[in-house]
């Protein structure tokens, strides 16, 4: 199983057994190979989005693409997590107040939620690590564990929406 494989099967977990998916239809036009199809079988239910949403994204002051100013303004506006493991998009939520969770996290949550073992989570992640070692080096790694760890009281996001960046 390749990594968008990998991926996929984790969101699916994530419909399942932690809440509601959902990506932004821009975002998915980003995704080679994903149909939206592909998506309502997984459980992701794919965002239209309104002009006027489009119009704010581009007004945010940012060093992002303008479809992570849009997973900003779309996650503000409906109280959503986003997840993601771009640094850049991080920071933005961070400074609009947008609660966020890294694409690893998603893992610890089905591990909390029982619908995944420690044990396959983090040989999915060493997978991930061994395919993205600048992105996911062994500090990354490490913290990944250590909330693993902590999982019993980790506690899950509501609705989720992803940035096309993101590693589960």
């Amino acid at each position: 199983m390749g990594q968008v494989e990998a991926a996929l099967a984790i969101f699916e977990l994530v419909t399942k057994h932690v809440g509601r998916v959902a990506l932004l239809a821009p975002v998915l036009e980003e995704v080679r190979g994903l149909t939206v199809a592909e998506c309502a079988k997984l459980g992701i239910e794919i965002i239209a989005v309104e002009t006027e949403r489009m119009l704010r994204a581009q007004e945010v002051e940012a060093r992002v693409s303008f479809n992570d100013r849009l997973c900003l303004v779309v996650c503000r506006d409906e109280g959503w997590t986003c997840v993601t493991n771009d640094g850049a998009l991080r920071r933005l939520c961070k400074r609009h107040g947008v609660e966020m969770r890294y694409g690893l996290g998603l893992m610890v949550d089905l591990v909390a939620a029982g619908a995944l073992t420690r044990l396959r989570a983090a040989a999915v992640a060493r997978r991930m690590q061994a395919a993205n070692p600048q992105h996911l080096n062994d500090q990354v790694i490490n913290r990944f564990f250590k909330a693993l760890d902590d999982s019993a009281s980790s506690q899950w996001p509501r609705t989720l929406a992803t940035s096309v960046a993101d590693d589960p």
